[in-house]
């Protein structure tokens, strides 16, 4: 049978459902306990720092960011001091304080918004994936193994939040990654396999698996993540 003529308003498929089947077709290994030696091997310019011989099968670009406040509420204005005599004298004065007590109140402003904590991108660059946990490929190298990552949650396509222990302490992260799926599930199946988003299948988008079959591309879904 041919395949249906999309309509103008079906989403074409595009690498990033490729990514999204890639990672059906890897989590249903996973689930299956099959043997992982022959998937495919993503070559990185660093060895793998979890396990001798680690061996990543995914690579995409990432952006990580940290809850905190960008400023600590302080802020300090400089204005010049204008002094003069006569009807222009005292116009140059009463500008300048007009002046200073506008910088201050937006000084004032942007130093109380900065005290506010919000996601702060502190990395970017590349992210590798394997078995054993992932590493950031940034100006510097951080390997992460799956027993140091405390949990794990979906919170959006694409963005994965984690809490682990790092040797500065406990972190809490966004992680943004068209492979940020992948390393949820890799996670999930070594460390928590009865994380309710990995029992139910809601790690995937909303929608994704319709999109998949209305595109005839419904990859091997792990138990739980199909879609009737």
């Amino acid at each position: 049978m041919a395949k249906e003529q999309s309509s103008p308003m079906t989403p074409p498929w595009t690498y990033r459902d490729d990514v999204l089947s890639y990672t059906c077709y890897l989590a249903g290994l996973m689930a299956d306990n099959a043997d992982l030696g022959h998937v495919e091997e993503v070559l990185a310019p660093f060895p793998g720092r979890n396990v001798a011989g680690e061996r990543f099968w995914a690579t995409g670009q990432v952006v990580v960011s940290d809850f905190r406040a960008v400023g600590d509420g302080s802020w300090s204005v400089s204005t010049p001091f204008v002094a003069g005599t006569g009807a222009l004298g005292v116009g140059l004065v009463a500008g300048s304080l007009v002046g200073g007590a506008i910088a201050r109140s937006r000084a004032r402003q942007a130093a109380a918004a900065a005290a506010v904590p919000r996601w702060v991108p502190i990395e970017q660059g590349g992210l590798y994936l394997s078995v054993h946990g992932f590493h950031l490929y940034t100006p510097r190298v951080l390997s992460w193994r799956w027993g140091a990552i405390t949990g794990a949650a979906m919170v959006a396509p694409a963005v994965v939040h984690v809490t682990g222990n790092s040797k500065d302490g406990p972190v809490s992260w966004l992680i943004q990654s068209e492979w940020a799926e992948l390393l949820f599930v890799t996670w999930a199946n070594a460390e928590h396999p009865r994380h309710p988003q990995l029992v139910t299948g809601q790690w995937l988008p909303p929608g994704w698996v319709e999109h998949a079959r209305w595109h005839r591309r419904v990859p091997a879904l792990p138990p739980g993540d199909a879609v009737t």
